[in-house]
């Protein structure tokens, strides 16, 4: 999904079946790509709140911030002759008690 996002191919994302429908119920699938997007941050200080994600998705007018790269990201490490490998970013989480 990320790499389709940077690429603005998010539509790439959506289920053939769905793409097909209206215009508009396409770009409430790209929004809510989106909105999923910015609750996967990798730092989760900008990630939005529950309630904030709420309002994201209850109010269509209101414009969303660009999201930035995920915690986990899969990378194609190698593509060769049908087989491939993927590598996941390490993440390191500090739990205040």
């Amino acid at each position: 999904a990320w790499s389709l996002w940077c690429e603005e191919k998010g539509t790439e994302f959506i289920d053939p079946v769905l793409k097909d429908t209206t215009t508009s119920t396409a770009d409430q699938m790209l929004r809510c790509l989106q909105i999923g997007l910015l609750c996967i941050e990798e730092d989760a200080a900008t990630r939005p709140t529950m309630s904030t994600v709420l309002i994201m998705l209850g109010n269509n007018s209101l414009d969303l911030p660009v999201p930035t790269q995920p915690a986990f990201i899969m990378e194609n490490a190698t593509d060769s002759s049908r087989q491939r490998s993927y590598v996941f970013r390490p993440v390191a989480y500090e739990i205040a008690t």
